[in-house]
């Protein structure tokens, strides 16, 4: 039964949790979560908030399910863009502290001590240049670049057409790439007068 359960897909699932099938709902769950739950951490810092996101985009799955139409959109678009609308309504409550800081492990151990720093060091630059796009160049790229969907897909997460999202993302990878080398031009300057001062 599970084998056949997990050959099954998101609709064919979906129309088994209608029908309230909580084995069907649990295994569409196991299926989407870590990424509705990544993909929510985009716009917060604190995992626990992009958890909520993620439960109450399963709440609405589970409501949703006996009248689902699939009108050209797949099951996980549509987990993508609940996430997406419940992301934007919480950031609308609270005050938008996008640029908060990051899990960050210090290793202070010898060996690869520098090339780790300068590894995160990148990471950092990259979600900082990411985090300062404007919220929807910002969720254009991440669904496209990042989560992999197509650009007629993204469009239907958010809400527009193909040829507005493909505006928002030339308009966005163009800041990104400056905002990217300016920091990184930063941080050339900021190596320079420390050398310059030892």
């Amino acid at each position: 039964m599970n084998k056949q359960q997990n050959e099954l897909t998101d609709e064919q699932l979906l129309a088994l949790i209608a029908k309230g099938d909580k084995k069907s709902f649990s295994l569409l769950m196991t299926r989407h979560l870590p990424a509705v739950i990544n993909f929510a951490m985009r716009y917060f810092p604190q995992r626990s908030d992009a958890e909520d996101i993620a439960q109450e985009t399963f709440t609405r799955l589970w409501s949703k399910s006996p009248v689902w139409e699939e009108k050209g959109i797949s099951v996980k678009a549509w987990l993508y863009r609940v996430a997406y609308n419940q992301s934007i309504d919480q950031l609308r409550k609270k005050s938008p502290e996008y640029l908060a800081d990051y899990d960050e492990n210090i290793i202070d151990e010898t060996a690869f001590i520098e090339t780790l720093m300068d590894v995160d060091a990148k990471l950092n630059m990259q979600k900082n240049a990411l985090a300062a796009l404007p919220e929807r160049q910002r969720t254009a790229i991440a669904l496209c670049s990042i989560k992999g969907f197509s650009n007629s897909e993204a469009a239907v997460v958010m809400g527009t057409s193909v040829d507005a999202l493909e505006s928002l993302l030339a308009r966005g990878r163009r800041k990104l790439k400056k905002l990217y080398h300016l920091a990184i031009e930063q941080q050339k300057l900021e190596r320079g007068v420390i050398n310059d001062i030892s």
